[in-house]
């Protein structure tokens, strides 16, 4: 079985999925950033529901992003230290926008055809976003993460045509979506189960072990270090 857990954005969950993807067990908190409290507990309300024994999980698998900072930090630390506490369970990773455009491209919405854009709210009035289309063996990804402001959302997205939209950046500007962007019902939120499925299909992205299970933060940080006073010196091991 698959552990799967999804921080990268306010949302927070944890997924038990099967070898084939399907959930057999799923929790999810939409109501604000609370990931350090939360994500544990929702491992083990996961794996109790299911019945399912520490010993029936295979992979832990985590969403990398891009997203929060913090969101992205804790996903990612947890699923590692779950892993490495039993060198039995492999450690594996994916984009979050992937796992979206796998979402995207099993929506009734695809099947018309388009290329695939999930878009993730990435604040400052920005999303976070990249672009997919199917392929007789599942996704392609037809070029890197992209950061598009609000204001230029709509033409971005006009000037690429017919496309399947979703996450919760298009829920967040869904009046400013062009009539070429066509959203996908009921994919908002990244969740942990679409990591799962993503996982459980080889996704484009997927990556396995601690030296590739890396946060995919998408840009610079919103908090950045204090500057020195002037004419501080700083002290090793001690503040300037």
């Amino acid at each position: 079985m698959i552990l799967a857990l999804e921080t990268a954005t306010t949302a927070c969950s944890a997924a038990l999925c099967a070898a084939d993807g399907s959930v057999v067990a799923e929790r999810l908190a939409c109501d604000g950033p609370a990931h350090s409290r939360r994500l544990l507990p929702f491992v083990h309300q996961v794996l109790e529901e299911s019945g399912a024994g520490w010993d029936e999980v295979e992979t832990v698998a985590v969403g990398l992003g891009p997203g929060a900072y913090t969101g992205l930090r804790i996903g990612v630390a947890t699923a590692r230290a779950l892993a490495q506490a039993d060198g039995r369970v492999r450690l594996a990773g994916v984009p979050t926008l992937t796992a979206l455009a796998l979402a995207l491209s099993e929506a009734p919405e695809a099947a018309a055809g388009g290329l695939l854009v999930p878009l993730v709210d990435g604040r400052r009035r920005e999303v976070f976003a990249a672009l997919y289309e199917r392929v007789d063996r599942g996704l392609r990804q037809t070029g890197g993460v992209t950061v598009v402001g609000r204001d230029d959302l709509a033409g971005w997205l006009a000037s690429r045509g017919d496309a399947v939209v979703g996450g919760d950046g298009a829920a967040l500007y869904r009046e400013l979506l062009p009539v070429s962007a066509r959203p996908a019902a009921g994919i908002g939120t990244p969740t942990a189960a679409m990591v799962g499925r993503a996982v459980a299909l080889g996704a484009p992205g997927l990556v396995h072990g601690p030296d590739a299970v890396l946060p995919i933060y998408g840009r610079a940080p919103d908090a950045t270090p204090r500057a020195a006073k002037p004419g501080a010196v700083a002290r090793p091991g001690g503040s300037a």
